[in-house]
């Protein structure tokens, strides 16, 4: 027997018992959802905010309709854009994605949580256990990525009188992973911004949903940088919990 998307509340879902909820609402706008708290008309949270926030609410064989779930999609979506394009405009001409220009502790750190998150997701998915490859990316790219990295990169990513090119392949070549490993789970916002990026060679990128799947790397997991960066991760976090 197959898997059933039930009502929130865990019974069935139908037009008659007034639980069914139509998905091209939840797309494209129209009847305003119980969570949406947003002021004017609901716009609609995008297939791609709804196919993640179905697959993050999977973690059993029948899936319990969770609106907030979908919310968190669509503020992933919405996320990943900003910080494509922060990194996009960003990053110093001519320079391709890269993971062997690291020079600052910060550079080898996400590229060694990079690594761990890959080999995490390609074993969920290999598990089919779609919610956990759902959150923990999602985690990763939200507070990793962009809380903690984009943050510390932003100094060298703003000096144009400095060699930029350690910052900007790393950064290039973690969006690109990024989208890599998100790209089952919201296909039509990482294939949009896969097309911006800059290509490898002259023959171009491609289609993002034909490129390789990555595999992870162990010689780049650093342990050294993970503890010194997470320290200083735990002292921000504790003086920001202070005042």
């Amino acid at each position: 027997m197959g898997a059933f998307v039930q009502a929130a509340d865990g019974r069935r879902m139908s037009k008659s018992l007034g639980t069914g909820i139509d998905p091209l609402d939840l797309i494209d706008g129209g009847p305003r959802p119980p969570v949406y708290k947003e002021g004017g008309d609901f716009p609609g949270y995008g297939a791609d905010a709804l196919r993640f926030g179905l697959l993050a609410s999977s973690s059993s064989q029948d899936v319990r309709f969770n609106e907030e779930r979908v919310r968190q999609g669509r503020d992933l979506a919405n996320k990943l854009w900003n910080a494509s394009r922060l990194i996009l405009l960003g990053v110093q001409e001519g320079v391709a994605p890269s993971p062997d220009h690291a020079a600052m502790p910060e550079d080898r750190w996400i590229l060694s949580r990079l690594e761990r998150i890959t080999a995490r997701t390609t074993e969920s998915l290999d598990a089919f256990e779609l919610s956990a490859a759902a959150l923990d990316l999602y985690d990763f790219f939200w507070s990793e990525l962009c809380d903690w990295y984009l943050e510390l990169a932003k100094p060298r990513l703003y000096d144009e009188q400095a060699d930029r090119t350690a910052v900007s392949a790393t950064l290039l070549f973690c969006l690109d992973r990024t989208l890599r490993l998100l790209h089952p789970l919201m296909p039509h916002v990482t294939e949009e911004i896969w097309s911006f990026l800059p290509d490898v060679d002259e023959a171009g990128r491609g289609l993002l949903a034909v490129a390789d799947w990555p595999r992870s790397d162990p010689a780049r997991i650093d342990t050294q940088a993970e503890e010194l960066v997470g320290r200083c991760v735990a002292a921000v976090t504790e003086l920001r919990r202070y005042r």
